[in-house]
């Protein structure tokens, strides 16, 4: 039995070194690592908390008094009065709702961005050709189904966790007073253990959907079809043919984890490199202008901020480009995978006809051998 998770190596490697190489050119590869960066930009977590700290019996501003809530009997009652600690008169309460609810649409429009530019990255390599703002256009209607798709993705994974998170919930609610030390000890412990299974269940699902979205992005495009229609047809053809997918997780596995050793050592012998190059550079030029304006340090921080800022952009551009390489292989991979997998799906790659002459050459000649 063929293994298409073995046999799409070769096939990703030639289209790789062809696509990036064979010529190199930069604004190509520029366009790639403004698309990738896009694609993973999106994907931060933008977590916020406050804090705060104080004694005597109550908190007071000069618009309102928060009254102690005093002894409490249970763990409910403990957080029932929560909402009246809210200050809803805060002069800056509209400002901070503000920002919230500014910081979370930006959150939602990078991940529309980051959902069209999988379609635009897709076309791109099967292509050859990266034409940035007309493929953008393009996608912009697949792009939305898919942000759609992973939305409701995300919120079926809250769901999931919440599930698992009330065995250690109820407890802390139906606990009395008296024992809700004992009670919180206790939930540490299992806390633990639930974190484990929490992070464990979530990566698992999580991979496995995250890989038949990525299948399902260039049946999306090539049989002209919306996500959830495209997903339903991998999940199909899943069911049809098993064994490859499990053995396709599994080769990608290995795949990730040796080109990330090789990308990683890389990257670090660059960063190392150029970081200690630009460090001297930077001390070498502090030393200069100290001399030329001494005593002026605020001169020279806005002479040095701008310089250090764009610097930082040259690393981060940097990186992206030496580990652009990786990211495009492991998308030939996926594509040359599918189009063994799942023949139905004519993905037109720019060497398919290339290949399809060298595959009839081959086979003639077994046949004259044989």
């Amino acid at each position: 039995m063929r293994w298409y998770v073995v046999d799409a190596v070769d096939r990703a490697y030639a289209r790789t070194k062809k696509c990036l190489f064979e010529p190199f050119d930069f604004w190509k590869w520029m366009k790639l690592v403004i698309i990738v960066m896009l694609i993973g930009g999106s994907g931060g977590n933008y977590n916020g908390g406050n804090g705060g700290g104080g004694g005597g019996d109550g908190y007071s501003s000069n618009d309102y008094t928060l009254p102690d809530l005093g002894p409490t009997d249970s763990f409910a009652e403990a957080f029932a009065g929560i909402g009246d600690l809210i200050p809803t008169s805060a002069p800056n309460l509209g400002l901070i709702i503000a920002i919230i609810v500014f910081i979370f649409a930006l959150i939602l429009f990078f991940t529309y961005v980051s959902s069209v530019m999988e379609f635009v990255f897709v076309d791109s390599l099967v292509s050859n050709e990266v034409k940035f703002w007309e493929y953008s256009r393009k996608y912009l209607r697949k792009g939305l189904g898919l942000f759609t798709f992973r939305l409701l993705y995300g919120i079926i994974l809250l769901i999931i966790i919440a599930i698992m998170a009330l065995p250690l919930i109820l407890p802390l609610i139906s606990s009395s007073g008296e024992n809700i030390a004992e009670t919180i000890g206790m939930a540490i412990l299992s806390t633990i253990f639930l974190l484990v299974g929490i992070i464990l269940l979530v990566a698992i699902i999580g991979s496995i959907i995250s890989s038949f979205i990525n299948l399902s992005i260039p049946v999306a495009i090539y049989t002209d079809t919306g996500i959830f229609r495209a997903f339903a047809n991998v999940f199909g053809q899943f069911r049809k043919d098993w064994k490859q997918i499990f053995a396709y997780w599994f080769g990608r596995i290995l795949l990730g984890i040796g080109i990330a050793i090789v990308v990683g050592i890389l990257l670090l012998i660059v960063i190392i490199a150029v970081g200690l190059f630009l460090l001297f550079a930077d001390l070498l030029f502090y030393f200069i202008l100290s001399t030329v304006l001494p005593g002026s340090y605020l001169a020279i921080g806005i002479i040095l901020v701008p310089i250090i800022l764009i610097e930082l952009v040259f690393l981060i551009f940097l990186i992206a480009f030496i580990a652009l390489p990786a990211r495009v292989f492991m998308k030939y991979h996926m594509l040359s995978f599918l189009q063994q997998w799942y023949p139905e799906v004519e993905i037109p790659v720019f060497d398919v006809q290339q290949i399809n002459e060298e595959e009839e050459g081959e086979e003639e000649e077994s046949d004259r051998e044989g």
